[in-house]
């Protein structure tokens, strides 16, 4: 009888979603098919001064992290 593994970190959908998001934070545009998602999604959106992320996009940014194990560090300061 095998044990199932306990999966830790993110898919690799999940790591090139972060990794758009981050982009956008930093006010930078991602690849073309990585801002598409995130603007389908509804997580970034473009003006007339670049990208935006949105409300929803922060807490997906957030819940990324978590699931990645960043959050824990970053509440502890370090």
């Amino acid at each position: 009888m095998s044990k199932k593994k306990n999966r830790t970190g993110l898919s690799n959908t999940q790591n090139v979603r972060l990794g758009g998001l981050i982009a956008v934070i930093d006010n930078r545009e991602p690849y073309k098919p990585i801002m598409e998602d995130l603007e389908t999604r509804g997580f970034a959106s473009r003006n007339q001064s670049g990208v935006i992320i949105t409300d929803k996009g922060r807490k997906e940014t957030v819940r990324l992290a978590t699931l990645a194990g960043l959050m824990k560090s970053i509440d502890k300061g370090g």
